[in-house]
Order: structure tokens, then sequence, then C-alpha cells
């Protein structure tokens, strides 16, 4: 990965989300804090919804992310 394409991964709305969503899916892998806050439907359904929004980011980007400026 060259430095460009870095730069442009720091700029992507798609790439924030998906370390959102792995930060997520890690917290409740290892304590089990979205069940026990919200229990097991919602916080499936979190995660659900965040798979969801990263195909709609996915579909609606339009610039690789060495042209990002």
């Amino acid at each position: 990965m060259d430095m460009q394409t870095l730069k442009g991964a720091l700029k992507s709305k798609t790439v924030w989300w998906n370390v959102l969503l792995a930060l997520l899916a890690s917290l409740e892998m290892f304590a089990g804090n979205l069940t026990v806050l919200f229990g097991q439907n919602v916080a499936a359904s979190i995660l659900m919804v965040g798979a969801l929004c990263n195909l709609i980011l996915r579909v609606v980007t339009t610039q690789a992310l060495a042209e990002k400026k």
C-alpha cells in the first residue's frame, strides 16, 4: 500500500465505519458488552444494521482511496 492510498483510507467514511464496527464486534466477542447493555436481539441488530450501512457506503463510493484529497 502506497502513502497516497493510506492517506485516502484515513479520509474514507467506509474505512472509519468498518473500524467502528470491528471495535463493537470485538467488544462483544471478548466481553459481551453489547449483549449485557442491550440484550441479545438488540446487540445483533446493531451489528446487522452496521453491516447494511457498510454495503450502502460501498455502493455510493465512487473514488479510489489513492484519489481522495
